[in-house]
């Protein structure tokens, strides 16, 4: 097997094992805000597009659903329902799409 296909067969099972290792949700809020999050295997932070920022959350203690904050902005899920909480505004509530 020559070097090229050797490296083509590697680039696709690291890319078939990173595409079945992640989780994608859309979660739209009351206040109208659009989050996506990606969630990835053995990580424990999700990954958040906010207002056209990108955070990453490392997960926190939680007595129900997961829990996920750092820098003021916590996001709870708890089943389909989310709370978003950030620096200065209200909770508002979210939910998967």
């Amino acid at each position: 097997m020559t070097m090229m296909r050797i490296g083509a067969v590697l680039g696709l099972v690291l890319f078939s094992t990173s595409t079945q290792a992640q989780t994608f949700v859309a979660y739209t809020c009351a206040d109208g805000s659009n989050i996506s999050a990606a969630f990835y295997k053995g990580e424990k932070r999700m990954h958040m597009q906010l207002s056209g920022r990108s955070l990453v959350l490392p997960q926190r203690l939680s007595g129900s659903g997961a829990r996920y904050a750092k820098g003021g902005v916590s996001f709870w899920i708890k089943g389909q329902e989310a709370t978003l909480k950030r620096p200065k505004k209200q909770a508002i509530l979210c939910k998967a799409q």
